[in-house]
């Protein structure tokens, strides 16, 4: 009894912030600074989450390509050992479900900082473990992108996938930095490697402060969390402990495991959930080893800098282009048209690589390959937000994270035990592009469309419930 007077204490104390927070009147040009906002801490993930595939070649012959080990042996073993730094990815989705309890504003500031504080541990790095951790911090705050749930509930639901996309897009355009820092700060000198994590970690330090001082908390959570919380405790224990001697599901209960357990029992949530995982087994193959395939094929340091800068540029436009795109045809179509674009740019990319295509060329096709893949991504997570209630949208969301890392976990290890026989590019191509094809035909097939979901409204439909 005095935990629960202690938890229900506290939820007072939580509903008469927020209701003092709602109703607070936007201060005027508001939704203009959000924007700016998200569009600024983009940049920002996109940048952190770019840099180690875009250093790659220099920090692994730096530590690991030593005492006569080849370049692809030290990569493999960088694969293998940086398995470590991926556990922190097993806590990400719990991290993440905070965001339905404590809000979204407070999650936006934390994941900016951690950024940050990542970068600044890497710049700094005496050697490959203390690298490792710095990039396993990195790792674990980019991992979030609670931006997305951050703008989707604040843009207006026949906008949203054109406001993300624009926003996304100039993200993208912003990792020109890296292959423009790569030249100018590190003068294409692979020992420099460190000046490059340097400045981003400052910007998010910068970002982040900005994010405490003039962001708001989002009406949708607000009112959702708001409605939750003004029913009676002793209503909501009851209902929830109804609901587990029937074993349904309670849309309200929150936390990862009741995400996990939403995400199971909704036929849709549950199809889409599948096909994710199998779409995610391509996700190291895309996102860690472009510049590596680079190096491998023997490209220079200055001509691999050159293909760099082409590859945000193409990936910006894709991701410009996909928000009408699904805004104007939905959310399946969007993913079959650039998980398709990515298969044909992948194998074109590969194909350069072993006929010598110019650089620029080659960073143009890197760019639509990793556009597709990422843009297919980022809209099945959106369709899992479109599909869920306000109270647990933030779990699922982790729940969902959580689950599709087994397709990243097989994608890695087929990926590293790949490199030493195929090589790192016909390693990632043969990982990655049967695996999109099936899950691209997949969510066609199978999963409903989610366009003009309206975000506050989302409630268990009849499409939705347990079999």
């Amino acid at each position: 009894m005095k935990n629960e007077s202690k938890t229900v204490e506290r939820e007072q104390r939580q509903l008469a912030r927020l209701e003092k927070l709602g109703a607070k009147k936007p201060y005027f040009g508001y939704f203009a600074v959000i924007l700016l906002l998200v569009a600024s801490v983009n940049i920002i993930d996109e940048i952190t989450s770019s840099l180690p595939a875009n250093l790659q070649s220099c920090y692994v012959t730096e530590f690991l390509a030593v005492n006569g080990r080849s370049y692809a042996d030290a990569l493999a073993l960088h694969g293998t050992v940086s398995i470590i730094s991926y556990a922190l990815g097993i806590i990400t989705p719990f991290y993440k479900a905070l965001a339905d309890k404590i809000g979204r504003k407070p999650l936006f500031f934390m994941s900016t900082f951690g950024m940050s504080v990542g970068m600044f541990i890497a710049s700094i790095a005496p050697n490959y473990w203390v690298y490792l951790f710095g990039s396993a911090v990195m790792s674990f705050f980019i991992a979030h992108d609670i931006q997305i749930i951050y703008i989707l509930e604040v843009a207006p639901a026949k906008h949203r996938a054109r406001i993300y996309s624009i926003l996304k897009s100039i993200g993208i355009v912003g990792v020109v930095a890296i292959p423009w820092m790569r030249k100018t700060l590190m003068h294409n000198d692979p020992a420099r490697w460190r000046v490059v994590y340097l400045a981003p970690a400052v910007a998010a330090l910068t970002a982040a402060v900005c994010v405490l001082l003039f962001a708001r908390e989002t009406k949708v959570y607000i009112e959702g969390r708001s409605a939750y919380l003004r029913r009676p405790y002793a209503e909501r224990k009851a209902e929830s402990e109804r609901l587990k001697l029937e074993k349904k599901t309670d849309a309200g209960k929150q936390g990862v495991f009741a995400g996990i357990k939403y995400l199971m029992k909704h036929r849709d949530l549950r199809s889409l959930m599948i096909f994710h995982i199998i779409f995610d087994v391509g996700l190291a193959c895309v996102g860690l080893y472009h510049e590596s395939m680079l190096k491998d094929a023997g490209y220079s340091t200055a001509e691999a800098t050159r293909a760099l800068f082409f590859v945000p540029l193409l990936y910006a436009s894709c991701v410009f282009i996909s928000g009408f795109v699904a805004d104007i045809l939905g959310r399946k179509k969007t993913i079959l048209l650039f998980g398709t674009l990515h298969i044909i740019a992948f194998c074109t990319f590969v194909y350069g690589l072993r006929h010598g295509f110019a650089p620029t060329a080659l960073g143009l096709l890197c760019g639509v390959y990793q556009g597709g893949y990422w843009i297919g991504r980022d809209y099945m997570d959106i369709m899992v937000t479109e599909k869920v209630p306000t109270e647990i949208r933030a779990s699922v969301m982790g729940a969902d994270g959580l689950i599709v890392t087994v397709g990243m976990a097989v994608g890695y290890l087929l990926c590293i035990a790949g490199i030493g026989i195929v090589g790192v590019a016909f390693s990632c191509l043969f990982v990655t592009v049967p695996c999109v094809a099936v899950a691209i035909i997949g969510v066609t097939v199978k999963v409903r469309e989610t366009k003009g979901a309206v975000m506050e409204d989302i409630t268990d439909t009849p499409e939705q419930l347990p079999e």
